[in-house]
């Protein structure tokens, strides 16, 4: 789909607050709130936008974030098949990729603990174990998304709050469900979210102002298939060596300022850094890298890429 300047701006708009009315996205656009929809309608038919999200601090709710990566002796298009229906059937995947590069399968679960993630590990071995060949287990010490600035050619914004730990929190079924709905589609009509959980729209509405103040429920964001918009999404994964804090900040502050970077990761276990670029081709993928072992070549002593092949996501906060 060929995206006019209107159209980039909307979807940069979406990212920074999907939830905002077509009559709000209208006057800053300065467009009817009838183009707008119909813009918006074109974009999700074409499968641009991929994903219309609340962002949920999972932590409060007592969930950790950890990454399974998976090197596979064999990947034949019946073992992918086979890996994405697990991602599908798993009701903690956050995201789950058949890759290349680096490793084959990555999957982003959300558990209470190292025994649930234990039981993920198995389940993963258990249906392929003879055909893994290596597995990583890594823990996330806090993560920052970035805006898309490169594919919409619009200002690089700061990064939405950074997800850090936090103490859980005690939150009842009634709220959960609402953050379920809200995940599902951070779109939904009040009402709508009222018809599904049992509860009445001033209800629902008082407990998602509630779920804001206690920064349960932080931003309502927007995710975009970057080879329709004319990218390709790469991983890089980065070992350090003698760093510093003060070196790691400087690595983390040029992240931040690089409009290909959407997303990056502190790590804990395998190494020490992902980020998550979009670039159009491999030539811009190695011009980044140069200039990335250029600046900071002193403290990386490997990298290494994924690029996906196919991917899932589901929604993994529970209804109660």
């Amino acid at each position: 789909m060929d995206l006019d300047k209107k159209n980039r701006q909307l979807l940069n708009l979406l990212y920074l607050n999907s939830r905002e009315s077509f009559v709000g996205l209208g006057k800053k656009l300065k467009l009817s709130s009838l183009s707008v929809e119909r813009r918006f309608a074109s974009l999700q038919k074409a499968g641009i936008i991929e994903l219309m999200h609340a962002n949920v601090n999972r932590a409060k709710l007592g969930f950790g974030e950890y990454r399974l990566f998976f090197k596979f002796d064999v990947m034949d298009s019946k073992t992918e098949a086979e890996v994405l229906a697990l991602f599908e059937s798993y009701p903690r995947t956050g995201w789950g990729v058949v890759a290349e590069g680096e490793y084959e399968v990555l999957w982003r679960i959300y558990a209470k603990d190292e025994f649930e993630v234990e039981k993920a590990v198995f389940l993963m071995m258990e249906k392929f174990g003879k055909k893994i060949i290596e597995k990583t287990i890594v823990t996330t010490i806090y993560e920052a998304y970035f805006t898309w600035d490169k594919a919409f050619g619009t200002e690089r914004l700061a990064a939405f709050p950074k997800r850090e730990r936090h103490a859980e929190e005690a939150i009842d079924k009634e709220d959960m469900r609402i953050l379920h709905e809200l995940f599902s589609d951070s779109r939904a009509k009040i009402a709508s979210i009222a018809a599904k959980t049992g509860l009445t729209p001033d209800t629902v509405g008082y407990r998602m102002k509630r779920l804001q103040e206690r920064r349960i429920l932080t931003a309502y964001t927007a995710w975009f298939d970057s080879r329709k918009l004319g990218f390709n999404y790469y991983k890089i994964l980065f070992w350090f060596h003698g760093s510093s804090l003060e070196e790691e900040q400087k690595f983390v502050k040029y992240c931040m300022a690089k409009s290909e970077v959407l997303y990056l990761v502190k790590i804990m276990g395998g190494w020490d850094m992902e980020i998550d670029v979009i670039v159009r081709n491999n030539e811009g993928l190695h011009d980044l890298t140069r200039e990335i072992k250029t600046k900071f070549g002193h403290i990386i002593g490997r990298h290494a890429f994924i690029t996906v092949v196919a991917e899932r996501t589901r929604n993994p906060i529970y209804k109660a």
